[in-house]
This record gives C-alpha cells, sequence and structure tokens, in this order.
C-alpha cells in the first residue's frame, strides 16, 4: 500500500475520532453494497454521519456488489474505503479467492464494523432442516461479486453440493420476494442482524431458519480461515 493510501486511512479514523481537530477537505468514495444489505447501510450512515462532516472529509457511499468487489475496488484505488468481510480480506490478500489467483495487497483493515452470521431462510412448511436438503432446489445465493454469494460457494462447496443446487444470483431482498412468491426454496444472506431481507421475507411468508451450525460443526467447516 502507497504512503498516500495509508495516510488518507490514518485521516479518516481521526477523523472519526478527534472530529474537531481536523480541516482537511477531501472527497472519498466509501464502498457499501446491494440493496436490502448492511453493507449500504453502514455505508449511507457514515456519509452522512456528523463528526465526519464537521471534519471536513466528504464521504461519497457508493453501491456496490458486496465484499469481493469493495476489496478489488479499495485496491485499485476505485475506492477510498469500503465494507469488506474478514474472511475475503484473508482470501484476497493470499490469494485464494475462487477462480481469481491475484493477491489483494494494496489494501488495510481499519476497523471492525459488526460481526454478520451467515443465515438460510426458508419457509417453514418446505421440510429443509439441514443444508443438504437444498440438493435439487432453487436456492438465491447473492448477486455475484458480493460475500454472501462468495461465502455460500465456499460453504456449499466443503459441503459437496454447490453444484447440486440450482442457484439463483440475485440481491437479497429480491429473493426475499421470490421466496414469499414460491420462485425459490430457500436463500442464504451473509449479514448482520436483523436483516431487512429475512423481516421482508417473514411479512410475506411464515419463514425457519436453518441451523447452519450444525452442518459446519459435523463436516469440520470451521478451521476454513485458520489454514
Amino acid at each position: 500500500m502507497n504512503p498516500k493510501t495509508i495516510l488518507r486511512l490514518l485521516l479518516l479514523a481521526a477523523a472519526l475520532t478527534l472530529p474537531t481537530l481536523s480541516n482537511a477537505a477531501e472527497r472519498m468514495i466509501f464502498g457499501g453494497g446491494p440493496v436490502g444489505g448492511t453493507f449500504q447501510i453502514v455505508a449511507n450512515a457514515i456519509q452522512v454521519y456528523d463528526p465526519v462532516k464537521a471534519s471536513g472529509f466528504h464521504i461519497k457511499a457508493r453501491s456496490s456488489a458486496g465484499s469481493v468487489e469493495n476489496l478489488r475496488k479499495v485496491d485499485s484505488g476505485k475506492s477510498d474505503l469500503s465494507a469488506v468481510y474478514s474472511g475475503n480480506v484473508y482470501l484476497g490478500r493470499e490469494g485464494k479467492l475462487k477462480n481469481d489467483a491475484k493477491r489483494y495487497r494494496n489494501v488495510l483493515a481499519l476497523s471492525y464494523l459488526y460481526s454478520a452470521p451467515a443465515q438460510l431462510v426458508v419457509r417453514a412448511d418446505s421440510g429443509i432442516e439441514r443444508a443438504r436438503d437444498l440438493i435439487g432446489k432453487k436456492v438465491g445465493v447473492g448477486p455475484a461479486g458480493s460475500g454472501t454469494f462468495t461465502n455460500a460457494e465456499i460453504f456449499f462447496t466443503h459441503l459437496g453440493i454447490w453444484d447440486r443446487i440450482e442457484r439463483n444470483a440475485m440481491a437479497v431482498n429480491e429473493a426475499a420476494i421470490a421466496l414469499g412468491n414460491h420462485q425459490l426454496d430457500a436463500f442464504w444472506i451473509f449479514t448482520a442482524v436483523p436483516s431487512g431481507a429475512v423481516m421482508l421475507a417473514a411479512q410475506t411468508s411464515h419463514i425457519a431458519m436453518v441451523d447452519l451450525d450444525r452442518d459446519a460443526e459435523e463436516s469440520d467447516f470451521y478451521p476454513t480461515f485458520r489454514t
């Protein structure tokens, strides 16, 4: 990472904590995410956060496909800051992203924002109780380039079912509506709780959440990011 980029990140960190000490005026792009996801909510909130505005920084929230796209845009300089899942940062820096061996080293973790558990939403009468019950089913896996999609691919590939489900790459709000219309059997989302998309699904259907922790434990999934 070049010195200018590091300085800009440090300046923003200072602005968030000591807004009255900075008079700099600089426009910075903050990468958010798709509609219905927490990334865009975070980006929009930072854009209008009074201490940031008072510091002289002009933050522009910009929507995106999500985590992986954000990682690439920060690395290339198209965005100054972005919300990115830590697992995607690790895989990107190590050159382990799916079908992408590039090492994204021009990035720096600035702050922890929130925990984002994986959630698998189904209709309560679907009969789907385990992730492996998704075989042959229509599943919303998030938009391509998002952390939701990337982590769905990692998890379902680990379970051996990624190529055995009918994958639908779509925004999470669209997936929630499609579930209610019986166009999907389930949708996967990787975001904070409560999720607007899950609440939207609950407004149109009697939903249930699949216990992914059981599948992860039994398949020894959790060491994935430790190796």
